[in-house]
């Protein structure tokens, strides 16, 4: 029986996947390579790409829904501890091009993701 839920590509950035990483690589070099017949996904399943989605209200698969929701979790703690760093040491900030306003920023977002997972349960 096929799988009717639509799953979160399991990516090293969550929500960035093939197909925007395709479409970065066709506006830096103008080259268009081939995007694969199938990708990993959250819940640890290979899946068709046109079964997979990085918009947190098309993603029907529970487990890709939690892997998904506790990622975007990770990112926002990983933007709180810097934004700790950056104001603890200012020059540090300066060097990464980074103020805290902007980590907060960043952090903010990835929190709003995370619970954009979790109310379309």
């Amino acid at each position: 029986m096929e799988d009717p839920r639509v799953h979160a590509e399991k990516t090293p950035m969550p929500g960035f996947g093939h197909a925007a990483t395709r479409a970065l690589i066709v506006q830096a070099t103008g080259l268009v390579p081939d995007l694969p017949k199938t990708v990993g996904t959250g819940c640890g399943m290979r899946r068709p790409l046109a079964m997979t989605s990085t918009i947190p209200e098309k993603i029907t698969c529970l487990a890709c829904r939690d892997w998904a929701c506790a990622g975007y979790l990770t990112g926002a703690g990983i933007a709180h501890a810097a934004t700790g760093l950056a104001e603890a040491e200012p020059r540090a900030a300066v060097a990464a091009k980074a103020t805290p306003d902007d980590l907060r920023a960043e952090e903010r977002a990835y929190r709003e993701l995370a619970a954009r997972f979790e109310l379309t349960r």
